[in-house]
């Protein structure tokens, strides 16, 4: 993570989970907006920056061995994050219940999607990996992540324990990588909304819920 900042004070307690298939989880079908119709390509409302964002991921995709896509995918767009135009007011918005997932893009070829995700004050995902390649970015406010490693690699049972909660602001950067190696959490803690960009190898278009692999 870009310019990481440690939070002070003791971490919470040991979780332990299950490794579960997503199902779907806060606001995560992105398929059912009752004011728009989504589709492959640029979403409606999204901006000409998220186009050119998309078009540049096209070529990463083309270009890059899998295993460096993610790496390729935050270079592509670290400019995009201080561009004041990037977001459209309706993608912008949060909801009072649960942090917004808005699909800004879905590629026509299946290969990645570019997300924001909205998060009031008090909302957090559960703790979880990845089943694809992503990168992710700080668009606005200080959200934080927690960084949890495995005690134990027992299946179907996994301990937990937080190692790390990192505070976040505006131009902060990471990547991820599918398994079970890279587990957090993010949130919102403070005060103000926080906004961030994700883009992720996979088709949440069809299948808005695959990308996550959650720990009860």
């Amino acid at each position: 993570m870009d310019k990481e900042h440690k939070t002070s004070g003791h971490l919470q307690t040991a979780a332990a989970g299950v490794v579960t298939p997503f199902p779907g989880g806060p606001a995560a079908n992105l398929r059912h907006n009752a004011s728009t119709v989504m589709r492959y390509g640029l979403q409606p409302g999204a901006s000409e920056s998220v186009f050119e964002l998309a078009q540049t991921l096209k070529t990463v995709r083309d270009r890059c061995q899998p295993h460096a896509l993610a790496a390729a995918a935050k270079a592509s767009l670290r400019a995009y994050l201080c561009e004041p135009k990037l977001l459209a007011s309706q993608h912008r918005s949060g909801d009072a219940c649960t942090y917004k997932r808005h699909l800004l893009y879905a590629d026509p070829e299946r290969q990645f999607s570019i997300l924001a995700i909205v998060w009031n004050p008090g909302q957090h995902t559960v703790i979880h990996g990845h089943t694809a390649w992503g990168a992710v970015g700080v668009y606005e406010g200080s959200p934080y992540c927690e960084i949890f490693d495995t005690v134990t690699q027992d299946r179907p049972c996994m301990q937990l324990e937080p190692t790390i909660k990192l505070r976040l602001k505006a131009g902060d950067m990471a990547t991820v990588q599918p398994g079970i190696d890279d587990v957090h959490r993010i949130g919102n803690d403070g005060i103000r909304k926080a906004i961030t960009i994700h883009i992720y190898g996979r088709d949440l278009l069809a299948q808005p819920g695959s990308i996550n692999i959650t720990f009860n």
